[in-house]
């Protein structure tokens, strides 16, 4: 019997060891391992494997990684929710997103000065110089300035542009932002000849002294590119001046302009749908001798809403009240614009605008636009009620045909003539005036943008006919019927480059009831080049009315006739 004992004992000894060396580890085993591609199949030929790899023999593994409920919950008392939310996900995570590509900041221009002299001494200056004072703040300046001798020879006929401008950023505590800018210009101009019927101290040609300043805020807070707010602040205050020669047509004339507003835009309800509100409120107050001081304002509260539809059409539609007095009328009006683009395709786009609403330009706006205008000018509203409608076709990549028409309905729209005074038994016509009346403008319009060759050689231009019809009849005066503008650039080196910019004007009436006459059509031709000699400093060469075009813009003063400029380029 203790034999027996003995002998069980000794066999377990010899058989688990075996046991366990085929179930655990077999880089302990002492068994040989077997290559399945050796295994010799009793046929007519020898089996080969070459998609199986030699593998060890694994063991029984009693806990498979399988996701399922737990078997232990209390069955039937948990919603459907709850029962996949016991479920473990450790190994169901989502793959790695892909690597985010970060576009770094082109390095930010310090500072840029292009200053150059041209014939009829001619100089002129364009400087930009931009300064980061710390993380939140940065500050800029620029100076334009530009002045001449004349280019005619029996008259003055000087000129001086001269503003500087500076502006300065920072960002608030919550996000928010606050810029203030401030500027100040002097310019002045010399005006036609009159006639030798008009009395004169003998003192030169008449000119015209323009002084002033203008000055702003904005505040603004933009959670986002659909929600946020913005609050603005203007203010300018200008001098007029007119003296010389013309003893009985001097004069003088200044103007204050404030303006304020407050927008708001959030998102809708919807997706892509964003609502804003509006209030602006502008108004001025200009004196001349002999006609006092005049005030106007023009305010106004609009509700705007956007959206796009179906991935293909934009709208905007905006609607709201305009209450405008010019110190001759006062009324409240409606204030209406809708615009809409819709994609028909991929490169061809339909666009399409209604609007109704007041206008009114600042006496220096007028002064601005002619600078030809006298000191005794009154500023009067005018209500604008147009539609317009566009096309535009991308058949390559880099090129974009685009095309549309419009038309206008204009009430007491204004416009210029030659203002007319007696001295003694002559009546002579003198400096300019603003006219009012009611017009309608049809015009149209096409052009295109062609890139041939990518950053070497591009175009851009268009060409239009309009019909600015007074409606007592007639055009308007000193407003043309046809028109073209381009631009070509060839850039055979980086840096190199050659441009061309045209201008064509059609020509105009003079709107003199009494003898109509027409001004003729210019076409100025203009061109320049530009080399850089390094990263910071280049040259250019630039050349107005090449044609040499003997051309009037305001009638009874010839332009600037050929004329070179060249200068030095910094950049910092």
């Amino acid at each position: 019997m203790k034999r027996s004992y003995f002998a069980t004992i000794l066999l377990l000894f010899i058989i688990c060891p075996a046991l366990f060396a085929q179930s655990g580890n077999t880089q302990n085993s002492l068994l040989p391992e077997i290559d399945p591609q050796d295994i010799e199949i009793r046929s007519e030929f020898r089996a080969r494997f070459p998609g199986i790899r030699r593998q060890p023999i694994l063991g029984f593994n009693p806990k498979p990684r399988v996701f399922r409920i737990d078997p232990n919950r209390v069955p039937f008392m948990e919603s459907d929710k709850e029962a996949v939310a016991s479920i473990a996900l450790t190994q169901l995570d989502r793959p790695e997103p892909p690597a985010k590509s970060v576009l770094q900041d082109p390095s930010r221009t310090n500072a840029f000065i292009k200053a150059g002299f041209g014939s009829f001494t001619t100089p002129e200056l364009e400087a930009y110089v931009l300064r980061r004072l710390n993380n939140e703040s940065i500050a800029s300046v620029n100076v334009d300035y530009s002045s001449s001798s004349g280019h005619l020879d029996d008259q003055d006929s000087g000129f001086r542009f001269f503003d500087v401008n500076g502006v300065y950023g920072t960002k608030l505590n919550g996000g928010a932002k606050l810029s203030a800018k401030v500027g100040v210009f002097s310019d002045f101009n010399h005006l036609f000849e009159l006639s030798n019927n008009v009395p004169s101290d003998n003192s030169g040609t008449s000119e015209k002294d323009y002084k002033g300043f203008n000055a702003g805020l904005i505040l603004e807070n933009n959670a986002n590119e659909l929600e946020g707010w913005e609050l603005y602040l203007n203010a300018s205050a200008v001098g007029v001046d007119l003296m010389g020669q013309n003893a009985a047509l001097r004069g003088s004339q200044s103007e204050q302009f404030i303006q304020a507003g407050f927008e708001k835009e959030w998102a809708g309800s919807k997706l892509y749908d964003v609502l804003s509100a509006k209030v602006d409120i502008k108004g001025g107050n200009y004196s001349a001798e002999g006609i006092g001081d005049t005030q106007w304002i023009s305010s106004s509260a609009t509700f705007g809403y956007s959206s796009l539809f179906n991935y293909a059409t934009e709208i905007e539609l905006e609607g709201g009240i305009a209450y405008v007095s010019d110190g001759f009328r006062s009324k409240p009006l409606l204030v209406l614009n809708s615009a809409m683009n819709h994609t028909v395709k991929e490169g061809l786009n339909l666009t399409g605008k209604i609007y109704a609403r007041p206008e009114i330009k600042s006496v220096w706006e007028y002064h601005q636009q002619n600078r030809f205008l006298n000191v005794s000018s009154q500023t009067q509203f005018q209500y604008i009620f147009g539609v317009d409608g566009g096309i535009e076709f991308k058949p390559l990549e880099s090129t974009k045909l685009f095309g549309s028409i419009s038309y206008q309905a204009i009430d007491n729209y204004s416009y210029y003539l030659r203002s007319s005074r007696t001295f003694g038994v002559n009546t002579e016509e003198t400096f300019y005036t603003i006219n009012y009346a009611d017009v309608s403008k049809f015009r149209m319009e096409v052009g295109v943008t062609q890139q041939i060759v990518s950053d070497k050689f591009w175009f851009d231009g268009f060409i239009y006919a309009q019909r600015p019809e007074l409606k007592s009849g007639g055009d308007v005066p000193f407003e043309e019927r046809v028109g073209a503008e381009g631009v070509f650039s060839v850039k055979p080196v980086n840096q190199f480059t050659v441009s061309s910019w045209v201008q064509y004007v059609g020509e105009r009436e003079d709107g003199n009831t009494s003898n109509t006459q027409t001004i003729d059509g210019y076409l100025l031709l203009n061109g320049g080049a530009d080399y850089k000699i390094n990263e910071k400093f280049g040259v250019y060469l630039k050349v107005l009315n090449i044609l040499g075009q003997n051309y009037e813009v305001w009638q009874g003063y010839e332009e600037r006739p050929f004329q070179i400029f060249g200068g030095i380029k910094v950049t910092l």
